[in-house]
C-alpha cells in the first residue's frame, strides 16, 4: 500500500466484519445486567412472558429463560438484587405481592420465594456478612432493617425507625456492618445510620448533614461512597468523611467540593495507588474538579480543575497503570476523553467524543442522558458510550489505550447499557442482545492460517513467518501519530529492515493474500 494512513484506521482495520454479533431476540430491549455462576443474569422481555429473568453464557443457544415468575404477559423482575452463598437474590412481583425476595441456584427449580411480607416496598439487597439487609418503607415516615440468611424462617426484623421521609439514599457494608443513609422528616438533610445485625446495635453514626447536589435524588443525599483500607468513605456539601461503622470513629477528612458556592451535578470516586480520587461537576458553572486524598498522608488537595465557557459532559472515572480516564471539556470547550496522570497530574487530551454544536441545553443536565459511562473491557481497552446530543443520540467509542487509537463504532452507538463479560462486551440494543468482539492486533488470517513477528522487541531486524505458504505482498511502519516510516515489498528473506528507526513504539502492519494484520512492534 503505497497511501498514508492515519492511526485510527491502521488498527481498526483489523477488526473483523462479524465483530458485532447478535445473541438473541426480544421483545423490547435487555437491561440491568449481572454475573452470576459464570453466566450473565439480566432482564428480557418476551412476548409470551413479559419481562423476567434471563441468562446467558454468551451464545444464543444457552441464552434461556430462568423462570416466568410472573405467568402471562405482566412484568415480574425488579431493581435489587445481591449473591449469598451460591445463590443469586433479587426482587420480583407476581400474583400475589407487587414485589418479594427471590432466590435461584441458576436453574427453574431453584429459583423460589424468600419473603412474603415486602410488597413492592424494598429497592435494594446488600450483603454483610452471612446476611442480606435490606430495608422496607411502610409509610411515608415509617421504615424498618430486616436481614435474612436466604431462608423464609431466617428473615428477621432488626429495627423500626420513625419519623424519615423518602427512601434510602445509600445501602452498603464496612467491617461486617450494615450502613445506609436516610432523610429525616421535615429536613432536606440527610443522616448516616450503621446496624450490626441487633436492635441495639442500629443507630445514626452522623449529624443531619445536607448533600453536594450530585446524588441522583438532589441535594439531600450524600456522594461518593467507597471503601478503602477497612474504611467508608463519603461526601456532603463540601467535606470529606471517614468511618469505620462505628460512632466514635465516624470523623471529617477535610474540604473538598465547596458546595456552598455551587452544587455539583454529578460526581464520582475511584481508587488509584492507594489513594482516592473524588471528581465533582457541575454544569451550572461549566467546571469539572478533582481532589486527591492521600491515605499515607491524610491529606486532601486539588489536583487538577477543568473550566469551560459553555456546557459539556463529564463521565465516570476508569483507570490504566498509571493515570485516570474521564471526560471533560476541552480546549475548544467540546467534550474529550482525558488522560491524567497520577504521577505528576498532567492531562493529555486522548480524542474528542463531541463538538460544542451538538451538546444538550446547558438547563437541562440529567445523568442518565448527560453522563458519558466508560467501561474497561480488558487491559488496555475500554468502551465508551457518550452523553447525548441535542438529537438524543449516543455515540459509542472503542479505546485501545496501547495502540493510542479511539474509532467511533456505529454498531456501538445508542447504548444505555452494558456489561463487560470474558474480555468481550455485552449490551441490548433495538430489541436484541449483542456481544461486541474486537480482534485488535491479531496475526491470523483462518483457523490454519497464522503469522507471527520476531523478535519484538528487536535492534536490528523483525522476522516475518507465516504457515501454509501465504504469500506477503506488502508490509509498513507506521509511527504512533500515523506517518508511514518504510515500507518493503520484496520479501525474499522474510524480514524487515528496523536498524535505523530510533527506540520507541510501532505499528507493522502486513498485506497478507490480501488480508491486513497490524502488530505493535517495540524498537530497542
Amino acid at each position: 500500500m503505497k497511501t498514508k494512513l492515519l492511526l485510527i484506521f491502521l488498527v481498526f482495520v483489523t477488526i473483523q466484519m462479524n465483530a458485532q454479533q447478535k445473541i438473541y431476540d426480544f421483545k423490547s430491549t435487555p437491561s440491568i445486567f449481572k454475573t452470576f455462576n459464570d453466566k450473565i443474569i439480566f432482564y428480557g422481555n418476551q412476548e409470551d412472558t413479559g419481562r423476567e429473568l434471563w441468562q446467558s453464557d454468551g451464545t444464543s443457544s444457552n441464552t434461556t429463560l430462568l423462570k416466568d415468575i410472573y405467568p402471562g404477559t405482566e412484568p415480574s423482575v425488579k431493581s435489587g438484587s445481591a449473591i449469598l452463598n451460591g445463590k443469586f437474590y433479587f426482587m420480583a412481583r407476581d400474583e400475589s405481592s407487587e414485589g418479594e425476595i427471590w432466590q435461584t441456584d441458576g436453574t427453574e427449580s431453584g429459583t423460589t420465594k424468600v419473603t412474603n411480607f415486602i410488597n413492592g416496598k424494598t429497592y435494594k439487597l446488600t450483603v454483610v456478612g452471612n446476611y442480606i439487609f435490606f430495608l422496607v418503607g411502610l409509610d411515608s415516615n415509617h421504615l424498618q432493617v430486616w436481614k435474612t440468611d436466604g431462608t423464609t424462617g431466617g428473615t428477621v426484623l432488626i429495627k423500626d425507625i420513625l419519623n424519615i421521609w423518602n427512601n434510602s439514599t445509600f445501602e452498603g457494608k464496612c467491617n461486617d456492618t450494615f450502613i445506609f443513609t436516610i432523610q429525616p422528616a421535615s429536613t432536606m438533610n440527610s443522616r448516616v445510620w450503621r446496624s450490626d445485625g441487633t436492635s441495639d446495635g442500629t443507630f445514626p453514626i452522623t449529624s443531619e448533614m445536607d448533600g453536594n447536589g450530585s446524588d441522583p435524588g438532589g441535594t439531600t443525599g450524600l456522594t461518593q461512597y467507597i471503601v478503602h483500607n477497612n474504611k467508608l468513605y463519603f461526601v456532603n456539601r463540601y467535606s470529606l468523611y471517614e468511618t469505620d461503622g462505628t460512632l466514635q470513629n465516624t470523623k471529617t477528612i477535610g474540604n473538598v467540593w465547596n458546595g456552598q458556592n455551587n452544587v455539583a451535578q454529578y460526581s464520582d470516586v475511584i481508587e488509584a495507588n492507594n489513594s482516592l480520587y473524588f471528581m465533582f461537576y457541575s454544569s451550572d458553572i461549566y467546571k469539572l474538579s478533582i481532589f486527591k486524598f492521600d491515605d499515607v498522608t491524610k491529606n486532601v488537595s486539588e489536583v487538577y480543575t477543568n473550566t469551560s465557557n459553555r456546557y459539556f459532559s463529564p463521565s465516570n472515572f476508569s483507570k490504566t497503570d498509571s493515570s485516570l480516564l474521564f471526560c471533560a471539556s476541552n480546549a475548544t470547550g467540546g467534550t474529550s476523553l482525558l488522560s491524567l496522570s497520577i504521577n505528576d497530574y498532567s492531562v493529555t487530551d486522548l480524542k474528542e467524543l463531541a463538538k460544542n454544536d451538538v451538546q444538550r441545553p446547558d438547563f437541562f443536565f440529567v445523568q442518565s442522558y448527560d453522563v458519558a459511562t466508560i467501561y474497561k473491557i480488558k487491559q488496555d481497552e475500554y468502551f465508551i458510550t457518550s452523553g447525548v446530543d441535542e438529537k438524543n443520540l449516543r455515540k459509542g467509542w472503542i479505546v485501545n489505550n496501547n495502540f493510542q487509537a479511539i474509532e467511533n463504532i456505529s454498531a456501538l452507538d445508542n447504548i444505555v447499557q452494558a456489561i463487560v463479560y470474558k474480555d468481550n462486551l455485552y449490551y441490548g440494543k433495538d430489541k436484541k442482545f449483542w456481544k461486541y468482539a474486537n480482534n485488535l492486533g491479531v496475526g491470523s488470517l483462518g483457523a490454519k492460517s497464522t503469522v507471527a513477528f520476531y523478535p519484538n522487541p528487536s535492534t536490528n531486524f523483525i522476522n516475518i513467518q507465516t504457515e501454509n505458504d501465504n504469500q506477503i505482498d506488502d508490509i509498513q511502519i507506521f509511527d504512533l501519530n500515523g506517518q508511514s516510516l518504510t515500507s518493503e515489498s520484496d520479501f525474499s528473506n522474510n524480514k524487515i529492515d528496523v536498524s535505523k528507526l530510533n527506540q520507541g513504539t510501532y505499528i507493522l502492519q502486513a498485506k497478507i493474500n490480501g488480508a491486513i494484520i497490524s502488530k505493535k512492534i517495540i524498537k530497542k
